[in-house]
């Protein structure tokens, strides 16, 4: 008589592609009130949003997702930073200052990001607790699970 092995796996709770989103838009906006009227409070804000989703993501152990999170904001962010530069300091050179924000300036918000969401993320995970296993069953051919 020959056996068969059944693998269990743990799968993640739920998706984050919602949260994200909001979090990606909701950055964009810190993003060009950066632009136009630069101060502490709206690096606060931005810093106040990444760690809520950090948190979100270390709940819901979708910490991986801290990598893909600053794309998800630039492709959001990108077109309105040029457009909010080009309003602010004039359509040639907002231009040029805007395409500089969105090139050289997104890797140092991208850094950022990575290093609140991601640094609140792994908190999170570790205050909730590592793995969680669930009992492997195995049964025998021919015997039925109850």
């Amino acid at each position: 008589m020959a056996g068969f092995v059944v693998t269990l796996g743990q799968r993640t709770r739920a998706g984050v592609s919602g949260p994200l989103v909001l979090w990606a838009i909701a950055m964009s906006v810190v993003l060009v009130m950066g632009v136009v009227a630069p101060s502490p409070g709206v690096v606060a804000w931005g810093a106040i949003l990444s760690a809520l989703l950090g948190l979100y993501l270390g709940l819901r152990r979708r910490v991986g997702t801290v990598l893909v999170a600053p794309v998800v904001s630039w492709l959001f962010a990108a077109g309105p930073v040029v457009i909010a530069s080009m309003v602010h300091s004039g359509p040639f050179g907002g231009l040029a200052l805007g395409l500089f924000y969105v090139t050289v300036g997104w890797v140092g918000v991208a850094f950022s990001e990575v290093a609140v969401v991601g640094g609140v993320a792994l908190i999170a995970r570790l205050v909730t607790g590592g793995r969680r296993e669930r009992p492997v069953v195995y049964f025998e051919p021919g015997e039925r699970p109850r």
